[in-house]
């Protein structure tokens, strides 16, 4: 569901970035609005770190790798610490990573050190921007395509993000608004997957029916398995609001 992910992602930034720009002081503009749109891509993909193959693992090779595998263990070690004797799973994968009260604590944590350090901010900026170009790449064709499949054309394309997102303001960037887009970015995440079959411990660390980590979601009838066409809907509408929204906001 990468790319599923990342326009759910494109949706929430863009949705954002009226009350940022009210908030900073920085009226909406086409290209800040491809810039939030971007970073939101990004962070609606941070939690698949908890999976070794998901699409924000393979992006950055040996180091998204790491982040992985400590994503994992961390993951692991907070389940088998909290876990309640109902609770049947490996730990891992759609369990800490995937939780609202995860999403807060690694948005804290990151607009924290963004509005300490200027570089922690360009960091976190060209990481998710990087990670939202590689996913958003099946929505472009023919030589764009290609080149934001390379890491080297990511790359250079997430820089570019970093330099508008640094200079927008006159003074530093306010580093509070990386951390929210993080947080709510991750939160639709997790909203995305409790749309499938398997759910996501969204009321962790609260116990329900005997289960701390019990898997929650939509209805029954309402779920879905992924790769199918109810994904694709997800999918079609996160593009389309995002649109609608970035017009209203610009007219």
């Amino acid at each position: 569901m990468g790319f599923s992910h990342a326009t759910t992602g494109v949706l929430v930034g863009v949705a954002v970035a009226t009350p940022l720009a009210a908030a900073t002081g920085t009226p909406p503009t086409p290209v800040g609005l491809l810039v939030w749109a971007l970073l939101g891509a990004g962070a609606a993909l941070v939690p698949d770190l908890d999976h070794p193959s998901s699409t924000v693992t393979r992006s950055q090779g040996f180091v998204t790798g790491l982040l992985s595998r400590g994503m994992r263990a961390l993951s692991l070690a907070v389940y088998e610490r909290t876990r309640a004797p109902a609770d049947r799973s490996d730990g891992e994968h759609r369990h800490l990573g995937h939780t609202p009260a995860f999403a807060v604590a690694v948005g804290t944590a990151v607009g924290l050190l963004c509005h300490l350090s200027w570089w922690a901010s360009a960091a976190a900026v060209w990481f998710l921007s990087f990670v939202g170009l590689r996913a958003l790449r099946r929505a472009t064709w023919g030589w764009l395509r290609a080149t934001l499949g390379s890491w080297t054309g990511a790359a250079l394309g997430a820089l570019g993000v970093t330099a508008l997102f640094l200079t927008a303001w006159d003074d530093r960037p306010p580093g509070w608004t990386v951390g929210l887009l993080v947080a709510l970015g991750m939160v639709v995440h997790s909203l995305g997957d409790a749309l499938t079959s398997s759910g996501v411990p969204l009321a962790w660390p609260v116990r329900i029916n005997g289960r701390r980590w019990a898997m929650l979601g939509a209805p029954r009838w309402m779920r879905f398995r992924t790769g199918t066409w109810p994904e694709w809907v997800v999918t079609a509408a996160s593009l389309t609001g995002a649109a609608a929204v970035g017009c209203a906001l610009l007219t």
